[in-house]
């Protein structure tokens, strides 16, 4: 078994990078050498390209099993708001309609509001973290913007929701009505402990390819993530290409010289330990492949292994 989370909790592994540099790749391959090194895995995708069906094919907004130990989802915007309506729709509703003639097509409305498609997406990964069904949870995440507005948005919904239940304390002897302060302080709970689990139980892999946009972009969220108190577990640099691989070839000889200038960037500013992955020469979508990828990524240079 794979070494646990601090206080032997399930921790969760999240995966993030610029699009298109191999994030879902990395992240199936590791869920797979977690998996089959006797774990119990959930491999889920925020991602919204959809790559995780190209490597499982058959995989949706329910979990699966793919693989043995290996369960595998597709996350839905869809489906996050259905959990956000199963969990407190009925009481916001009830709390508006006693204050205001509204009707229910008012949570249609509210399901725009900034930070909390974020918030149940995250409450996603807590609840499969708490059901103790798995020891380890994979998180493929959408690309950079996307993973800095969700935590942006953490942060900022539970000082709302703090804000909220304050100026209802002010008001609450001139409004008649149902009381929202259960309301109000069971969600800000419920951000507080996402909080909690992405500051204390989470490990980030940050991807990117030896170019300047996802080099640039890669060393800004591991600086960002380290901010918002992420531990960062490793940097992983994607698609090298050998340099020998074409004698006499000028355009090739050219793309190699670049690649080695931010390549060099990459390990010398990077807060997290390098894995390095090669410019393979079929997308390593196979089971076989993939083991290879995750030998890769998990060796360390005395030669162990690392889950």
């Amino acid at each position: 078994m794979a070494e646990k989370y601090p206080g032997s909790v399930t921790g969760l592994r999240l995966i993030t990078g610029k699009g298109g540099v191999g994030k879902t790749t990395v992240a199936s391959a590791l869920a797979l050498h977690a998996a089959g090194r006797g774990e119990r895995v959930l491999l889920v995708s925020t991602d919204p390209t959809g790559a995780l069906g190209q490597i499982f094919p058959g995989v949706t907004d329910g979990a699966r099993m793919v693989a043995r130990g290996l369960e595998a989802v597709e996350l839905t915007r869809r489906v996050v708001l259905d959990r956000w309506r199963e969990r407190f729709g009925e009481e916001i509703y009830q709390v508006l309609r006693s204050l205001l003639p509204v009707e229910r097509d008012v949570l249609d409305y509210l399901e725009g509001v900034p930070g909390l498609e974020e918030e149940f997406l995250l409450s996603y990964l807590l609840d499969a973290l708490d059901s103790e069904r798995y020891d380890r949870v994979v998180w493929d995440a959408a690309p950079t913007a996307g993973t800095l507005a969700l935590l942006e948005a953490q942060a900022l919904f539970y000082d709302h929701l703090t804000q909220a239940h304050r100026l209802y304390l002010k008001l609450q002897g001139y409004l008649k009505g149902a009381d929202p302060t259960p309301l109000i302080e069971g969600w800000r709970a419920l951000t507080g402990r996402i909080l909690t689990m992405l500051r204390e139980r989470t490990r980030a892999w940050v991807v990117a390819q030896p170019e300047r946009l996802p080099v640039v972009q890669g060393l800004e969220l591991m600086a960002a993530l380290d901010r918002f108190g992420i531990a960062l577990e490793r940097a992983v640099l994607n698609r090298v290409l050998p340099e020998d691989a074409c004698p006499g070839c000028a355009f090739y000889a050219a793309k190699v010289r670049e690649q080695r200038v931010w390549a060099r960037r990459w390990r010398e500013e990077s807060p997290a330990p390098v894995r390095e992955l090669p410019e393979f020469a079929a997308a390593p979508l196979d089971p076989r492949a993939l083991d290879e990828v995750a030998r890769r990524l998990v060796q360390a240079p005395n030669g162990d292994s690392h889950a």
